[in-house]
Formats: structure tokens, sequence, C-alpha cells
């Protein structure tokens, strides 16, 4: 089931996601995040910045959200998408459902013009799902990420949802 993140569900998106700084490139967090760093996370995505999270039989095996694109107020129509799955939950389709569900919301909202997401060039898998949903991508920046000893190049990808 995909619903709105709550409260409650913080100490499963904090796993998930010290997982994934642990384990990968698809976040450039180098220590792992505490209940309560997530917890200001998370007051950050309230109203206007979504979170759901997918829950099969009462666990937690994935999150999606939508975040500010820019600090400047010209970025008000742009939002940044991310997906985090539990490692042991990959391959299942779940990061589909995740992506259906949050484009879905943004095409809804009259605030949110465009979705950009910024991906490990590495990352063939998060590749592969925004270009299946119709992401095209708008360029690289070489060797801007280090981690595990070694610099990655960042693709961003872009899709308009309401133009």
């Amino acid at each position: 089931m995909i619903r709105y993140a709550t409260k409650e569900d913080l100490k499963a998106m904090t796993q998930i996601y010290n997982d994934a700084i642990k384990n990968s490139s698809a976040t450039y967090d180098i220590d792992p995040q505490s209940v309560k760093q997530r917890r200001q996370w998370y007051e950050s995505h309230l109203e206007n910045n979504p979170i759901l999270v997918y829950e099969i039989d009462n666990k937690l095996v994935g999150y999606a959200t939508l975040s500010p694109f820019g600090s400047d107020d010209g970025y008000l129509y742009s939002v940044n998408l991310s997906i985090y799955l539990d490692w042991n939950n990959r391959g299942e389709g779940y990061g589909s459902d995740l992506m259906r569900a949050i484009i879905d919301i943004a095409k809804k909202r009259q605030d949110v013009h465009t979705i950009v997401s910024e991906i490990t060039s590495t990352n063939e898998a998060s590749i592969a799902i925004h270009e299946r949903f119709g992401f095209e991508f708008r360029g690289i920046v070489y060797e801007v990420g280090y981690k595990f000893g070694k610099f990655h190049d960042m693709c961003y990808y872009q899709l308009m949802v309401n133009s």
C-alpha cells in the first residue's frame, strides 16, 4: 500500500536512507543520519513537499519525495524527486509504483511545473526507471560527487508535468 508518510515511519525511512548512505552513491551524505536529523528533514516536507511510503505487511519497503529544487524564489514551480528502496526489496516493481504515485501527485498540483532528478551516472537502474516514465536527459556534471574514494558524475533528468 502506498500512502503519505507519518512520523511513525521515520525510523524505517531512516534505516532505508542510512543503508543508501553506506552502500550506494544514490546520496552523497557520508555519515549515517539519526532519526532526530531525519525528523527535521521530514518536517521540511510537510504540506507542499510530499513523502510517500510503500508498505507491505506492515513493513516499509521504500519511499518517494518531492523536495524544493532550489531555495531561490524563482524555483517555486520546480521540484526534485527522490526514491529510496530497502536494499532487499529492489527489483520487485516498488520503485515503479512509487514513481507513478509521486508523479501523479505532481501532475495534480498547480504549483509544480517540472520535476528534476539528480542521478549518479553509474546508477543504471535509476536512469532506466526515469527514462521509462518519460524523463529526459538534460546534462551531466562531471566528478561533482565524492564517495567511496572516488569522484562521481551527476546526470540530470527532467519531466515536464504541467506545461
